[in-house]
């Protein structure tokens, strides 16, 4: 009694976990519970815990085994939730069952993982306790209101006919006021943790049964299921705007919702038709979700890969560093895709992060919820183009050096020598229409300069107005392809909403253009879900032109000297910039080429493979990536 609980090692040649039994109590007595260890091959039958640890610092004691051992308050938080007045219950606990001081155990226990989820009778899933209720142990009022919501949204009805919405046509979408309480406790269901962490992806999709819990509240897996189903078909189809037309409120929370919950449910479905799955396709799906240790990003994913082509598999290693796991895993995945469209993304949020430039934030980083959004609608549209045609990278040539270096096959298609200002339309919406106006008059484009007419095919004016857009218009479908080339309607829409914003500033003659709070509101009414696209398109991006007159979009660390490429397999180009020193690996001869990457970018010219056109694939090189 009173010394902490002390592992015995398992013996990993039979396969052995450990399990923990929690025994009954009442809601005021002490947390009990004893441990077992257990061979998995011998078909253990117990409830497997889905949950997120939470903070570290604030920690309470149990009993173990009839010894202290302390857990994080969220755990101990569903042990009282879970815990019968009457009988005990057997769980699995990865916090208690897997010794986590033991790197040895731990690597081998995290590999198991996948089949400790698939085996357990059911997987219960805790998203989290409401602090108000947890003293008494009460009903939790929030999680009453969101599970209400839960219900109303997963009820298969256009947005306009359900009674939390107030619509109408050219006007925003607006909340009923008695549901704002409601949008408000919805916005609190989609912020906790549990959503965004890495690890409960598996979680959610292997186990046969599902339970959620919620503070007080329980609600079914299908429940959640109807709700996407719901979302993706209207909120995508035939109530696009009206869900494009919604006040931040509503917008945001439902936007997460399906940008988060979306994945998860769509993934579990796939598994149960035992669709192929790589590991290049779970990251990308789950970029949203965080980890404590970076590597975990990839490892948490390793027990719902089904394909991994021609690869060996990636096995957990928790004892090399954070660099070398999260190459090892990116450079995994760029070879069972033969190309490098998995380094498209965002490298402003690293910080000091010692990481190699060709890995994108995503992977190794926690990105802001808003970019996450962003950027998976940006490779959404990247993946209709085709700016390396159908080359894909020489398997001799991509290549892993030991220093975290990657040779790779490019074709350089031009230098840039202009750039114009940063589009920061979140942060100052205000000032996006005069962003816009400097991009227009950088490339020789007056602000009077939209005809009625679409301008002619190819002209400045014609490649600007389809940069803005990237040449791309989403579809009202909740199935691929999700968006197509602009066409001259597209240009009348543009027109009208650059005309109409112009209307209050004074027209062409503005000296400086300054959007009001009502004029965003007036666009926002009359095309929601243009004015989003533009904003996917824009946001963070600046307008840069080449030697060869060229005009695109690159990312907001891009200047003048960088270098527009083409790396093969990537469907977009990438923005390079050329270190001094040249790069030469072990046993060869000659230096070649050394860049970092600056990051992925939209060049109108080049987007369906034109750059290969007349011999260009006798210039590809390749060159070292830092």
């Amino acid at each position: 009694m009173g010394q902490g609980y002390q592992y015995s090692p398992l013996d990993p040649k039979n396969r052995q976990i450990r399990l923990v039994t929690l025994e009954s109590g009442a809601w005021s007595d002490e947390i009990c519970c004893n441990i077992d260890v257990v061979s998995f091959d011998g078909h253990p039958i117990y409830e497997a815990l889905s949950y997120v640890w939470g903070d570290q610092k604030g920690r309470k004691d149990i009993r173990l085994s009839d010894h202290l051992f302390d857990v994080t308050e969220n755990l101990w938080m569903v042990l009282r939730r879970l815990r019968d007045p009457v009988d005990s219950r057997v769980l699995w606990i990865d916090a208690i069952c897997i010794n986590q001081k033991d790197n040895n155990e731990k690597s081998y226990q995290v590999a198991m993982m996948g089949e400790i989820y698939s085996s357990c009778r059911k997987a219960i899933i805790w998203l989290g306790e409401d602090l108000d209720t947890t003293e008494a142990g009460s009903k939790s009022i929030v999680a009453s209101r969101a599970c209400d919501m839960l219900e109303m949204l997963g009820a298969d009805r256009h947005l306009d006919q359900l009674p939390c919405f107030s619509t109408g046509d050219g006007q925003r979408t607006e909340i009923s006021e008695e549901y704002t309480i409601h949008f408000e406790a919805f916005r609190e269901f989609v912020s906790v943790p549990w959503w965004k962490r890495i690890w409960v992806i598996q979680e959610m999709v292997l186990p046969k049964s599902l339970k959620f819990l919620y503070s007080s509240e329980e609600f079914s897996y299908e429940a959640l299921k109807s709700v996407v189903q719901g979302l993706r078909i209207h909120g995508t189809t035939c109530c696009k705007q009206y869900r494009y037309a919604l006040r931040a409120l509503a917008f945001d929370p439902i936007l997460t919702f399906q940008e988060q919950v979306e994945p998860m449910v769509f993934t579990r479905e796939t598994w149960t038709d035992q669709t192929p799955t790589t590991l290049f396709y779970l990251r990308r799906q789950f970029s949203a979700s965080q980890a404590s240790q970076k590597r975990d990003l990839f490892y948490a994913l390793l027990g719902l890969v089904t394909s991994w082509g021609p690869n060996t598999p990636l096995y957990p290693d928790y004892r090399i560093s954070q660099k070398e796991a999260i190459t090892q895993a990116v450079f995994k995945c760029i070879s069972e895709q033969g190309g490098l469209e998995f380094l498209q993304g965002e490298r402003i949020f690293r910080g000091k992060e010692d990481m190699p430039s060709w890995i994108p934030d995503a992977h190794f980083t926690t990105v802001p919820s808003q970019w996450v959004i962003v950027e998976q609608r940006r490779l959404r549209i990247a993946s209709g183009f085709s700016a390396s045609a159908s080359l894909r990278q020489d398997a001799s040539e991509l290549t892993l050096a030991a220093n975290g270096t990657l040779l790779c096959q490019t074709l350089k298609v031009g230098n840039i020598v202009d750039v114009g200002p940063v589009c920061e339309a979140l942060e100052h919406f205000e000032e996006a229409p005069d962003i816009f106006r400097e991009w227009m008059q950088m490339i020789g484009i007056g602000m009077g300069d939209w005809p009625e007419q679409p301008p002619p095919g190819g002209s400045q004016a014609d490649i600007f107005w389809k940069t803005m857009l990237n040449d791309s218009v989403e579809l009202d479908t909740s199935e691929n392809p999700f968006y197509r080339r602009t066409n001259e309607d597209d240009y009348t829409q543009l027109r009208n909403l650059w005309l109409m914003l112009l209307s209050p500033l004074g027209g062409f003659l503005a000296s400086k253009l300054s959007l009001s709070l009502k004029s965003h509101d007036d666009l926002m009414s009359q095309a929601p879900s243009t004015i989003y696209h533009i904003l996917v398109c824009l946001w963070h991006r600046r307008l840069f032109r080449t030697e060869k007159g060229w005009i695109g979009l690159a990312p907001e660390n891009s200047c003048p000297g960088d270098e527009v490429h083409v790396l093969l397999g990537s469907p977009a180009p990438f923005i390079l910039r050329r270190l001094d020193e040249s790069f030469k690996a072990d046993g060869q001869t000659e230096a070649i080429p050394a860049y970092n990457i600056i990051g992925n970018a939209y060049l109108h010219e080049i987007m369906f493979g034109e750059a290969f056109k007349n011999d260009g694939e006798k210039s590809i090189q390749t060159i070292a990536l830092s």
